[in-house]
């Protein structure tokens, strides 16, 4: 089995320079661990470092939390996979890269892909597993979806599509209850569904709402990764980033919704990073990310077991063993 890189998860390209070395994010997915009640999960991003041999890493969230990289992987391509352990379903607004005798560099992070219609907004949160067997993959997004008319919806699984790159569409095989959201308000938690029996040869390239009707919603998810504006990361009264923070290729400024105007009133990022040495639980977390990497693999090496059980030589789809509760989010950025 195989558990896919990070380089088949769409996003948009971001960089930064401290005019010697440049750092290039090309995306990053996350990975539960094997303890269904763990309060932490694997991130891993996929990052490519020009101009110098290393860096170090730190990912700071919404609330200002501070996570050291754990664990550094150079592919043979001259890319890294670096593994942060991070507690569940964090949202991040921004990574501190310090290249080898170099100044650090500021990235900000992605904003939450959206999209509308005239009675829901949809919120995608990203790929949270990824298992593979020698026949099919089977991928588990999360989402979060709003009610923004005047009627009770009733949302399911069913509403749900991925596609891949060539319109594909695959519906759910795991998911949620479905559940009544009444106006105005939104799922009470992060939602998961689980796609199996997706082909080998096909990438995840969109997910919709109610898919092929009037008001069906897509997010693509080469297009509709942005990054979140310096306001968000760095305050309302910021004007530039601490470093340069140009994404690969000009992209459209990001409007935050009224739930994200507390994350504008935080301080900004450069003071957490300074505080990097003070007291952080994270940092204890960090060391011992090996094991936990180490007891994800045996979780999804007896996934795949399961599957290969399922899926012997029969023309059906065979579920792969992938909880769909999801952990609500404290995070207050959310666009």
């Amino acid at each position: 089995m195989l558990f896919l890189a990070l380089g088949t998860v769409q996003a948009v390209p971001l960089q930064g320079s401290d005019g010697n070395a440049t750092v290039v994010l090309f995306g990053a997915s996350r990975t539960p661990l094997d303890d269904e009640n763990a309060t932490h999960e694997i991130l891993k991003v996929d990052v490519g470092l020009m101009g110098a041999e290393n860096a170090t890493y730190q990912l700071i969230d919404a609330d200002n939390i501070i996570y050291p990289a754990g664990l550094y992987r150079q592919l043979s391509s001259g890319r890294q996979t670096i593994y942060f352990l991070t507690s569940n379903d964090r949202l991040m607004k921004l990574i501190n890269v310090t290249p080898s005798g170099g100044k650090p560099i500021y990235i900000n992070w992605w904003a939450t892909p959206k999209g509308s219609n005239a009675n829901l907004i949809m919120r995608y949160y990203g790929i949270t597993d990824w298992l593979i067997n020698s026949d099919e993959q089977g991928i588990v997004v999360q989402v979060r979806v709003q009610n923004n008319g005047t009627k009770d919806l009733v949302i399911s699984p069913e509403n749900f599509t991925l596609l891949d790159q060539w319109g594909w569409p695959y519906q759910p095989t795991l998911g949620f209850d479905p559940e009544v959201v009444g106006p105005q308000n939104a799922t009470s938690d992060r939602v998961k569904l689980g796609f199996t029996g997706v082909s080998l040869q096909s990438r995840p390239a969109a997910l919709a709402y109610d898919y092929m009707t009037p008001d069906q919603i897509i997010i693509n998810f080469d297009k509709d990764y942005v990054p979140l504006s310096d306001e968000l990361v760095y305050g309302s009264n910021a004007t530039t980033s601490p470093a340069s923070t140009a994404p690969v290729q000009p992209l459209p400024a990001v409007a935050p919704p009224a739930s994200d105007q507390a994350v504008a009133a935080q301080p900004a990022a450069s003071e957490p990073a300074q505080d990097a040495a003070k007291e952080n639980a994270t940092t204890k977390i960090g060391t011992s990310i090996k094991d936990k990497i180490a007891a994800s693999k045996a979780r999804l090496a007896a996934t795949k077991e399961s599957l290969d059980k399922k899926t012997p030589d029969a023309n059906t789809n065979g579920n792969a063993s992938i909880s769909s509760n999801a952990s609500n989010s404290t995070s207050s950025i959310s666009a």
